[in-house]
């Protein structure tokens, strides 16, 4: 029994030995497949290989791993970038070894390092957008560097990659713009503002920068409609107040300017400087004012009228003044547009002018006489004739529309002797005398009349009349002869009939609306110490048959030194004299008015202006007709 169980015993142990296998030569990789087919059966299980899950790194670049995450939480970021280099050394594939390397690099500064690994994570997972997201933000930082670096050109290329990888985030442009402005390459930035305003931003900034750059490029008007956007996204926006005002401030001084230009007849040049001032502040309605009166004596009427238009439009109720003054300018502009169609002989568009400036204003007598005037070469004589009635009823004094009731009652004489209507042909002319009792022509056509309607004795008046006026009267000889039969020239002048016709034509112009104007006390007291004195020789001259008009002559100079008239009525008597010698025009125009007279002409500020109520200003224009008989043929007369 003892043998037996030793021998067991050797058996175990022999068995738990290792039985070396034998050397055979290993099978043909193929060869089973042929054999046994795609049944797995028979194969060999040792070169089924499991089934590899979860991570697949070696032992060592997981070490690396670990102990460069412990090195980030340690905030030891030199030494997490050596053991990341080192795994990705061992492992190139590892993505997320490239990201965690690239926040070591971060933390460095080291931002052109980290920016080629997150690259790098990025080219092997593109969709991955974490990795994207860190690599704009990097290239945001590295640009800001370099901007403050004053390394502006690197910075825009920096920040234009950014752009491009992410087109929806406008920050990046923002920075391209600020490059693009230090590098002073202002067209590209306003370029690249005005593809941003046609994304439709709704940044404000984006609009004041560009309306700067406007401003730059000296566009205004642009420049005022960007500042317009972003005020209405932003109504308080300081920078957009800052602006609005330096805009504001532009336009004054060019409008003062203007100003100074219109004030020394540069008229052209002061047109550009107003049409600065309006692209500078185009909501100012007394701009549009002043453009409009420039526009009005360059004698652009359209451009004129639309403005001054528009100016009223623009204007509120509390400018009150400003309404008065471009009420007043429309009517000029109305008025020198009739004027202009009158020289070009379009009567009837001066007309429709002449109506609408008188629905604005009824008491200017300048545009009744003008739409008289052109009522007169229309032929209208009795609508002429209203208006000038009506232009006497404002004022009784103007020379200017005497003269012309004058020429048309003449006229009008003609008609009805033509019609053989003596009587009312008599009646016009003495119409005439009465307004222009110094026009010889008007005595002498009575003369006719009255003859015929036998009237001798007024009609010998009024030949002698002539004499006294004017003896080189045309066609005064032959009616002379058959009223005085066999006297001369100094026989009817010695006449009681010329005595008579001296006396009454006296009377006549010292009555006449021209000789009514108010002048001084001592003036008055001199004219009726010269009444006094011309009685007397009346008297002498009856007794001894001596030519009156000498005597007055003589006894003219006596007031002169008996009273010493004001120095404003010898200032009335010269003006009144050189009105005298003038040529007056048919038509009046206030195209060429002193500017002094016109309030839009001061250079100063219209704010000044717009708290003191001016008078209205009248037409300066000619204030009567030419001498010729034919009104057609006189000239326009303007001051």
């Amino acid at each position: 029994m003892t043998d037996s169980s030793e021998d067991a015993l050797e058996l175990d142990q022999a068995s738990s030995q290792h039985i070396p296998k034998p050397w055979v030569f290993p099978v043909p990789k193929g060869i089973l497949q042929r054999i046994f087919g795609t049944s797995q059966v028979f194969q060999n299980f040792d070169d089924i290989k499991p089934k590899v899950t979860g991570l697949t790194v070696p032992l060592k670049v997981r070490e690396h791993y670990h102990r460069g995450q412990k090195c980030l939480e340690q905030e030891d970021w030199e030494a997490a970038v050596l053991f990341f280099s080192r795994a990705l050394h061992l492992d190139p594939q590892l993505v997320d070894f490239y990201a965690l390397r690239a926040e070591a690099y971060i933390q460095l500064c080291d931002f052109s390092s980290a920016i080629q690994n997150l690259r790098r994570a990025c080219s092997f997972q593109p969709e991955n957008t974490h990795y994207l997201e860190r690599f704009c933000f990097v290239l945001y930082l590295q640009g800001q560097c370099l901007f403050e670096q004053c390394a502006f050109l690197d910075a825009l290329n920096i920040f234009s990659q950014a752009s491009e990888l992410q087109p929806e985030k406008a920050c990046f442009r923002y920075q391209c713009m600020a490059c693009l402005l230090a590098l002073k390459r202002h067209a590209d930035c306003l370029s690249l503002v005005t593809k941003e305003v046609k994304c439709g931003t709704t940044n404000a900034d984006v609009y004041i920068l560009r309306a700067r750059l406007y401003n730059f490029f000296q566009k205004p008007s642009l420049c005022y409609q960007d500042l317009h956007s972003a005020l209405l996204l932003d109504p308080k926006h300081s920078q957009a107040k800052v602006l609005l005002k330096t805009l504001v401030g532009q336009a004054q001084k060019a409008r003062q300017d203007a100003g100074i230009l219109a004030v020394q007849g540069k008229l052209q040049h002061a047109l550009q400087h107003i049409n600065c001032a309006i692209e500078n502040n185009p909501l100012d309605p007394s701009l549009f004012l002043f453009r409009g009166t420039l526009y009005r004596r360059l004698r652009e009427f359209d451009a004129a009228v639309e403005d001054i238009l528009k100016a009223l439009d623009m204007m509120t109720e509390s400018q009150e003044a400003l309404v008065q003054q471009a009420q007043h300018q429309l009517l000029l502009a109305y008025n020198d547009f009739a004027v202009h169609c009158y020289t070009q002989g379009a009567y009837q568009e001066g007309v429709l002018l002449l109506n609408k400036a008188l629905k604005g204003e009824q008491q200017e007598k300048g545009l009744y006489i003008n739409r008289g005037d052109c009522f007169f070469q229309l032929g209208n004589l009795t609508f002429a004739e209203a208006d000038y009635q009506q232009a006497l009823a404002l004022s009784p004094q103007d020379e200017g529309a005497n003269l012309r009731m004058g020429l048309l009652q003449e006229k009008m004489g003609f008609c009805e002797q033509r019609s053989r209507q003596f009587r009312k042909a008599e009646n016009h002319f003495s119409m005439a005398i009465q307004h222009n009792p110094r026009r010889a022509q008007y005595y002498l056509h009575r003369a006719r009349s009255r003859q015929l309607l036998q009237n001798v004795f007024g009609a010998r008046q009024d030949v002698a009349t002539v004499l006294i006026l004017n003896p080189k009267q045309p066609k005064l000889l032959s009616l002379m002869t058959n009223l005085f039969p066999g006297m001369s020239v100094e026989e009817v002048l010695g006449s009681q009939v010329a005595q008579l016709a001296r006396l009454q034509l006296d009377r006549m112009i010292r009555s006449s609306p021209q000789a009514s104007i108010p002048q001084g006390i001592m003036g008055q007291l001199g004219e009726r110490e010269l009444e006094r004195q011309k009685s007397r020789a009346l008297q002498l001259s009856w007794k001894v048959e001596e030519p009156l008009f000498e005597t007055s002559k003589e006894l003219e100079a006596t007031p002169q030194t008996l009273w010493a008239e004001p120095e404003e009525d010898a200032k009335a008597l010269k003006e009144e004299k050189e009105k005298k010698g003038r040529s007056w025009g048919l038509i009046r125009s206030s195209s060429k008015t002193k500017t002094f007279n016109d309030p839009s002409w001061s250079p100063s500020n219209t704010e000044a202006t717009q708290g003191q109520c001016q008078r209205p200003i009248k037409t300066e224009a000619a204030q009567g007709w030419s001498q010729s008989t034919s009104p057609g043929s006189s000239k326009t007369q303007t001051m």
